[in-house]
This record gives C-alpha cells, sequence and structure tokens, in this order.
C-alpha cells in the first residue's frame, strides 16, 4: 500500500512540474499582425544600376510610402543592398521569385521579385 501511494503521489508531482512548462500566452500571439512589401527589381538597360519598384498595399499612405521606398532603392548596384535596407527599418524576407524572359529559346533572367514581412503590434 505504501509503495502505491509513493507511486501515485510521485507520478502527480511529475505530471504538475512537466505541464508548467508548457504554458502558451496566445494572447500575445493573436495581436501581433504583419504588413507585406512585394518588391520588383530589375536591371536597368546598358547599366548597373537596379530598377526597384515598392508596394506595400492600396491605401493612400501605403502608395505614398511604397513611392518614398522606391525612388531611396533605385539606382543601388546591389541586390544585396536592397535587402540590408529593408532589413533595417524591420522588414523580414518572406520569398523570393525570379523573373525569366525567353525570346526565340534563349531566356534568362531579368529580374527578382522578394516579398517581405514587417511585424506590426496593435
Amino acid at each position: 500500500m505504501y509503495k502505491l501511494l509513493l507511486t501515485i503521489f510521485l507520478f502527480a508531482c511529475c505530471l504538475g512540474s512537466s505541464s508548467a512548462h508548457y504554458k502558451v500566452d496566445t494572447q500575445t500571439e493573436l495581436q501581433m499582425t504583419f504588413s507585406y512589401a512585394y518588391i520588383r527589381v530589375e536591371g536597368k538597360f546598358l547599366s548597373k544600376k537596379l530598377k526597384v519598384r515598392v508596394d506595400l498595399g492600396d491605401s493612400d499612405e501605403q502608395i505614398a510610402e511604397g513611392e518614398k521606398l522606391s525612388e531611396i532603392l533605385t539606382n543601388k548596384k546591389s541586390y544585396a543592398a536592397i535587402l540590408n535596407y529593408m532589413s533595417k527599418i524591420g522588414y523580414e524576407l518572406v520569398n523570393t521569385f525570379d523573373l525569366t524572359d525567353n525570346y526565340n529559346g534563349s531566356g534568362g533572367t531579368s529580374g527578382i521579385i522578394y516579398v517581405m514581412k514587417k511585424a506590426e503590434e496593435n
């Protein structure tokens, strides 16, 4: 009888302590929202500089901010410089896509698209 009570007591203590370690705060996860940026980067004709178009959304302030970022990032010479700048202002890379062209059976990459996100608190 003593061994049975001791086993039940130890089992209850272990069960209680292991469940205490996995407490998840779901309220903070629900409050986290993201804004996304769609960044199209292409090379300029006969130049090493890049042409950048940033799309942040449809609202007037998102369009204005996207145009401002497009002006800042256009004429950079490096794809990494664009990623570094966006990272400094809080964006994180989500995905990349290649822009490809095909002409008379030959083709190649003409640019790249970055999809980035930025965490915003409500």
